[in-house]
């Protein structure tokens, strides 16, 4: 009885155009010893959230009973592989060229946890720089670019002024000139020819 119960629920699987099953909480052996004999693919143990993301991934329904399957509820993806990696045949499961998928997948591998955790904060780093730019294009340019920038804008407002507060304006922008000071030192080069050398191109560009 249990057998015969299998093979209905595989022949409703097969009626239906599913070509391929996935299982939140699993199924007997013997069910899926029968889905590979009817050239049915399954995989059990699925994740909650896997298992969320597939269908809205896929366009599919998640069906909690056999019986409810049908073509409408049924997903589509052009490609289901197993991807071996590592050097403990770690094993995992990609789903390809879906209906209803905008998102990327980034496999992080690295010698050391470490490595891996830096590697994960790095990518996260940069996809917030991205997401930043979509939201507002505008661009601060590094290099301590910026800094002699608002530098010569305060020496120029310090030339209008006729009393001796000049001086205490002019002191700001002598601090920040110290920022592109400091990179151009700690990258080994000379300072205050790197420092010249920046704000004469730039007062040239302007």
């Amino acid at each position: 009885m249990e057998q015969q119960y299998f093979k209905d629920m595989i022949a409703h699987l097969q009626k239906s155009g599913c070509n391929i099953a996935l299982c939140q909480w699993g199924f007997e052996d013997e069910a899926n010893h029968l889905l590979l004999q009817n050239k049915l693919p399954a995989v059990r143990w699925v994740g909650g959230v896997d298992i969320e993301l597939i269908a809205m991934a896929t366009g599919a329904r998640i069906i909690p009973r056999f019986e409810e399957v049908t073509a409408e509820k049924l997903g589509t993806a052009g490609k289901i592989r197993e991807l071996h990696f590592g050097t403990g045949d770690e094993k995992m499961l990609v789903i390809e060229e879906c209906s209803n998928c905008k998102a990327v997948t980034v496999l992080v591998r690295g010698g050391s946890k470490m490595i891996v955790e830096e590697a994960k904060r790095s990518l996260h780093d940069a996809l917030c720089v991205v997401s930043t730019l979509i939201r507002c294009n505008k661009i601060v340019w590094g290099g301590g670019a910026s800094g002699i920038a608002c530098s010569l804008a305060v020496n120029n407002y310090a030339n209008t002024i006729d009393s001796t507060e000049q001086y205490a304006v002019r002191a700001f922008a002598d601090a920040l000139e110290q920022i592109p000071m400091a990179l151009a030192e700690n990258s080994g080069l000379n300072s205050l020819k790197s420092l010249s050398n920046s704000k004469s191109k730039q007062v040239e560009t302007k």
